[in-house]
């Protein structure tokens, strides 16, 4: 039987003077990942949403919080998190505006595998139950693997959404809602 390498994760809060090296890590761990989504290779998608300016205005977000994610007390950042605070999803009315989203939760290619994403996907959990929130909720694509990653930490599926970004394959537009409560 082959066991998971675990390293423990370290978390650090990013600052807005800190946009240029966030947009270097997204346009590195993005084209590891969905470049087949898009008709163009993601350039448009990672032109608008990972540059410092647009990304400095999120990081001014008061409602807000990313965080650098770390496998080691040394090193660099193997990816970054973002969280809204208080925050209900559209495509549920079972649900109260006392959520957290999960809006982004990247790693790069190397450090997948560690234990890491579980990890931060418990800090997730205790960051909502520390603001007393009554569940998480994350969005994902329904044709991504992950939907049995975030099954298996205690996320269901409870809503659909489709993508309108004309430069995206259709077929890749579909988005599960997922919610954990606490």
């Amino acid at each position: 039987m082959q066991t998971q390498a675990t390293t423990a994760v370290r978390l650090e809060k990013i600052s807005v003077q800190e946009a240029d090296a966030l947009s270097a890590l997204c346009l590195r761990l993005y084209p590891q990942f969905y470049l087949y989504l898009w008709y163009d290779a993601g350039e448009w998608y990672q032109r608008t949403r990972y540059n410092p300016e647009q990304l400095r205005t999120e990081l001014s977000d008061p409602a807000s919080e990313f965080y650098w994610i770390y496998q080691s007390e040394e090193g660099l950042p193997v990816g970054y998190l973002k969280i809204n605070l208080k925050a209900r999803p559209a495509e549920s009315t079972e649900l109260t505006d006392n959520g957290l989203e999960l809006e982004r939760i990247y790693l790069l290619k190397e450090a997948t595998g560690t234990g890491l994403g579980a990890q931060v996907l418990a800090w997730v959990a205790e960051r909502a139950a520390a603001l007393r929130r009554d569940y998480v909720y994350l969005y994902t694509m329904d044709s991504s693997q992950a939907i049995r990653f975030y099954e298996k930490y205690g996320y269901r599926k409870a809503g659909v959404k489709r993508l309108p970004f004309e430069q995206m394959k259709p077929e890749y537009r579909g988005m599960y809602l997922m919610i954990k409560e606490l």
